[in-house]
């Protein structure tokens, strides 16, 4: 599959949002280039905290430490190569020292800092949006935008990678979810209840898939009647 096979693609934790987009005159597709949506990063950067935000929270991963014996080792580190304007990403050396996400909200409405706080790539990565940014609101933003009909939407997810997934599993849209090797409860402490509770997983509209090849991807469209080519 291509790039342009798809109509838009949902970045940095939901805080972006990019068109995939090919000149006329380039005969491969190898030349693709990425439309940043303007309008939609005007949308959540309202009173988003940017440098002064990004400094406290250096300085907050800082005194988030492992402690064996005399030996203290710090756990969360700033990762610079993979933030955008929008959204602060640290690098986790060690996730079991990392604090509940349910802390880290609760210490972070505290302090009064108007953004979101969330798990990704199991846990190895944490990344910092602004608070009216997330995948689901990014997805709601296109299907407004664009006048998309959620049913005919399809959005592929992780199924314990990211801790918003359980967002992007209920509605009337479709998705694909990828299967994952972390535990779980390593990064979903923030939910006290079964996520049977409130997602019908047996839905015909979820469909799973193991692996992440093309071919598998192709075939879960293809269950949820999606035509490929």
């Amino acid at each position: 599959m291509l790039p342009t096979d798809f109509d838009a693609f949902i970045c940095n934790s939901g805080s972006d949002i990019y068109y995939p987009s090919q000149s006329s005159d380039m005969s491969s597709n190898s030349r693709v280039t990425f439309v940043l949506e303007h309008n939609y990063r005007s949308h959540i950067e309202y009173r988003w905290g940017g440098e002064g935000l990004r400094k406290y929270l250096v300085k907050w991963a800082s005194s988030v430490i492992e402690r064996r014996g005399r030996i203290e080792k710090q756990v969360i580190f700033e990762d610079s190569e993979h933030s955008s304007t929008c959204c602060l990403a640290f690098k986790v050396v060690n996730p079991n020292h990392l604090p509940p996400l349910k802390e880290l909200q609760k210490f972070m409405r505290i302090q009064s800092l108007r953004c979101h706080a969330l798990y990704n790539h199991g846990a190895t990565k944490l990344s910092v949006i602004p608070i009216h940014a997330s995948r689901s609101q990014a997805l709601r933003y296109l299907s407004i935008l664009w006048g998309i009909e959620l049913p005919d939407a399809v959005v592929i997810v992780g199924e314990t990678g990211d801790s918003d997934y359980e967002e992007l599993f209920g509605g009337l849209h479709r998705t694909v979810k990828g299967g994952f090797n972390t535990p779980a409860n390593r990064i979903h402490t923030v939910r006290r209840y079964p996520l049977q509770d409130v997602v019908a997983l047996d839905s015909s509209n979820i469909i799973g898939i193991e692996g992440c090849s093309t071919g598998d991807l192709r075939s879960a469209l293809q269950q949820l009647g999606i035509p490929t080519q």
